[in-house]
């Protein structure tokens, strides 16, 4: 049986950290880690530890805040296609992997509880394709997964698992991104490749929610604001957008940004609720004032990103030439690896204080 898989103001803070920092990418030949990244989580448990994957699911660990690279054994490697990477917030040493693939008996959920030594498949999920997994921050044995059927629900951690829908209702399917409403587990936001839906009575119906929005927007993903509920920004093939109230309407930041700019992920940062930093086609973008503002900081493809639970200015990037580390902004970039390289960046690209749209 499976065990259950469980400061100062931004603007200021940039303006200084932006111009003093590094930047460092990892990947390179020699660095044991296959390019490109498509996903990139930080170990809240383990100081300096980091999982990656690739979009064909091969798996990799950094102990030393990714300045080396080790592979792990994963079942499906190479058999699928890695959809979300999970390390769980509560319960040390359990990592969480959703894939999708053409051979059903490498689709679904798989599980480890020792740091990716062994590997389960999720009991409930065998065989379904799986493009999104999500926990509750407040019990991470809530867990909700989105597949080709629809949002499938746990509260056991992972033994049982429901469909949450009803016959003859509308429901969101399929899904590709999804999160919870931080206080509410009953409170639910799917995306879709057509559009995004909300739940708050746990699946019992589903509302559609697409005013404001570019119609047949592929919905990447989704971030509600943990300090202002009804705050939620979405990553589309179609830009980013706002909503103010609880998705009801959705404002494109298309003018902001200058165009229609395709966002794979847009989050807050941990240490203020006005910083905002989205991963796109066109690089990692970040807004000092809830995307009223944006400027450039990496050119990079950026798909994932996360922050270092010991220090904030530190963010680790999932790109398609490898993981970039940015120290304290991201004014000189270090190609490690594959031999030495130090250049100082554009001040477009490395300060706040330059204005670097773009």
């Amino acid at each position: 049986m499976v065990p259950a898989c469980r400061s100062t103001s931004f603007l200021d803070s940039v303006m200084l950290v932006l111009a003093l920092g590094t930047t460092q990418m990892y990947g390179q030949p020699g660095a044991n880690l296959h390019s490109p990244v498509s996903l990139i989580q930080t170990d809240l448990h383990h100081k300096g530890t980091l999982l990656a994957g690739t979009a064909t699911a091969r798996l990799f660990r950094s102990r030393d805040g990714g300045d080396t690279w080790n592979p792990l054994t994963f079942p499906a490697e190479s058999r699928s296609t890695l959809h979300a990477l999970v390390i769980d917030a509560n319960r040390p040493n359990v990592y969480w992997v959703a894939v999708s693939s053409e051979m059903p008996q490498f689709a679904g959920v798989f599980c480890s509880v020792d740091e990716g030594v062994t590997w389960q498949s999720v009991p409930g999920l065998e065989r379904k394709q799986v493009w999104a997994l999500v926990f509750w921050r407040v019990d991470s044995l809530v867990i909700a997964a989105g597949t080709e059927d629809g949002v499938y629900l746990t509260r056991d951690g992972g033994k049982d698992w429901t469909l949450l829908s009803l016959p003859g209702t509308p429901w969101p399917r399929p899904v590709v991104s999804l999160t919870f409403d931080p206080a509410d587990a009953n409170t639910i936001y799917a995306g879709t490749p057509h559009l995004a839906w909300k739940t708050v009575n746990s699946g019992r119906t589903w509302k559609r929610i697409p005013r404001g929005m570019q119609e047949d927007s592929d919905i990447f993903f989704l971030h509600v604001d943990v300090r202002r509920r009804g705050h939620l920004f979405a990553a589309a093939c179609s830009g980013i957008y706002r909503s103010l109230d609880g998705g009801s309407t959705w404002l494109s930041l298309e003018r902001a940004l200058g165009g229609a700019i395709r966002t794979y992920v847009v989050t807050r940062a941990p240490d203020s609720p006005d910083a905002v930093y989205a991963g796109t086609s066109v690089g990692l973008i970040v807004s000092p004032d809830s995307g009223a503002t944006w400027y450039r900081l990496l050119a990079n493809t950026a798909r994932s990103l996360a922050f270092d639970p010991d220090d904030p200015h530190r963010i680790f990037v999932a790109t398609d030439k490898g993981v970039l580390r940015i120290e304290d902004g991201g004014a000189r970039v270090r190609l490690t690896g594959g031999g030495v390289e130090e250049r100082r960046l554009p001040c477009a690209y490395a300060a706040v204080a330059c204005r670097p749209r773009f």
